[in-house]
């Protein structure tokens, strides 16, 4: 009695409940994500503030991580823990006691017994070990069966079991990294249509800045829903590789014991029951680790072909979106833009009408001044030919009176003549007789007074002028 007692000190039940720590956990996660929030509204940085209180969206998606990134904290402090406690245990310390009433080697329940009460001696950090609990679990399962036949078996489903655990563990954390992203993507989405559904295109600049402030906000959103399922991701790695290495000491550890200390039925020798435990561990180990690296790429894969199905249906509703929305806006604006086109038309082509009135007017009256000026012209013209004939009569006239004038200088030389040879009667009468024919030379050389040139024919003129 007092040895089941002392079996039952080191099962795992003594800890708390998953249940309890997952909800610790949780409530960690949620105080981390207030703590951070208060850091981000009293500092006054602005990128924080614009990232992580743009939307609400992003607001739940910092929760999450925070949640995400505490339960990462606690299961590597555990598994760091369980790390400690391997190595400080060393396997004299894990070995069965040796006493007059152990029938070592013959009988494997009560050797296993004994072992079990020997783990149950060890100190409490000790005895609450994953190590010493899984080779309990282990010594456990040899008593109900009173052999050694199937420890190979049992070595490799625990270690599977505990595999599967460890992976199942992080589930929370796989939901998370896959949901972050999905609420970025959702924030774009109720943002975009916020903006769109909100423009005006009445005010075309500051329709365009409530455009583009609209956009920052929602692909924010989208942008931290990212980093922060990158961030997760290479937090979650060195956690699982910290846990499968402690599960792989684990099991190397306990084939080892229990290959040394208990004997088998099947095997001829010592040395092919350790070789085979060794190989059935290993082979479980490989195992556990294919599957963890398969469920791992599958999940990725999945992941991010979920993604890209999101991307691309996201982008098809934006695109329509934003057609429909840009259509509804500018088509309101585009009339009120062709009408008033129209009516500059209109008043261009009345402008230019007025204008080509008044021109075609100026350019009457310029005509009428032009042809005005040329009648001017045409009778200075035929006053400037009248002018150039009585300048030539003229000339004319001079020239004749020229002739008379010498005529008269002859004449009067000979009247001279004529008084100086006259002494006595004779001579006075031959002087009347010069006297009288110089008279009708003269009046015959001497021509009538013009007035006109109408006035005198031009036969008569020429008859004189011959004369």
């Amino acid at each position: 009695m007092v040895t089941v007692i002392s079996a039952q000190k080191i099962k795992p039940f003594d800890r708390p409940p998953t249940f309890l720590k997952s909800l610790l956990t949780k409530l960690s996660g949620i105080l981390l994500a207030m703590a951070l929030y208060g850091l981000v509204i009293y500092l006054p940085w602005e990128p924080a503030q614009r990232y992580f209180l743009g939307h609400p969206v992003a607001i739940a998606a910092t929760f999450l991580f925070c949640i995400a990134a505490m339960t990462l904290l606690t299961k590597w402090l555990a598994v760091q823990k369980q790390h400690r406690f391997c190595a400080s245990i060393s396997d004299e310390f894990l070995s069965p006691r040796a006493d007059g009433s152990s029938a070592i080697g013959t009988d494997v329940a009560q050797l296993c017994r004994n072992w079990q009460g020997s783990l149950a001696d060890l100190p409490g950090y000790a005895r609450h070990s994953r190590l010493v609990e899984r080779l309990g679990e282990l010594l456990d399962r040899q008593i109900r069966r009173g052999n050694a036949r199937h420890l190979a078996d049992d070595l490799r489903e625990v270690s599977g079991r505990d595999a599967d655990d460890a992976h199942d563990s992080l589930q929370l954390v796989r939901i998370i990294v896959w949901a972050i992203p999905m609420l970025g993507f959702l924030g774009t989405v109720i943002g975009i249509t916020q903006t769109l559904g909100g423009l005006d295109f009445s005010d075309g600049t500051a329709a365009v800045d409530r455009l583009k402030s609209g956009l920052y906000v929602a692909f924010d959103t989208t942008a931290l829903g990212l980093v922060l399922s990158v961030i997760a991701i290479f937090l979650q790695f060195p956690v699982e590789q910290s846990e499968q290495r402690l599960l792989g000491h684990i099991d190397r550890r306990c084939g080892e014991l229990l290959a040394a200390h208990l004997p088998d039925s099947h095997s001829d020798t010592a040395t092919q029951a350790i070789a085979a435990l060794c190989d059935g561990v290993l082979a479980a180990v490989q195992t556990s680790l294919s599957t963890q690296a398969e469920l791992w790429r599958n999940t990725i894969d999945g992941a991010h072909q979920h993604w890209q199905s999101i991307v691309a249906t996201t982008g098809s509703e934006l695109t329509a979106a934003i057609s429909t929305a840009v259509e509804r806006s500018l088509t309101p604006a585009l009339a009120n833009h062709a009408t008033e086109l129209t009516r500059a038309q209109t008043r261009g082509v009345e402008t230019l009408d007025q204008h080509w009135l008044q021109w075609k007017d100026a350019a009457d009256e310029n005509a009428k001044r032009m042809l005005s000026q040329q009648q001017s012209m045409l009778q200075q013209t035929e006053l400037l030919a009248h002018c150039n004939a009585q300048t030539t009569q003229l000339e004319i006239l001079q020239q004749s009176l020229h002739q008379n004038l010498q005529a008269l200088q002859a004449v009067n030389v000979n009247v001279d003549h004529s008084l100086r040879a006259a002494a006595g009667a004779e001579g006075m009468a031959d002087a009347i007789r010069t006297l009288a024919r110089a008279m009708d030379v003269l009046r015959h050389q001497l021509p009538y007074p013009v007035r006109s040139r109408d006035a005198i024919p031009s036969d008569s003129l020429h008859s004189r002028r011959v004369a």
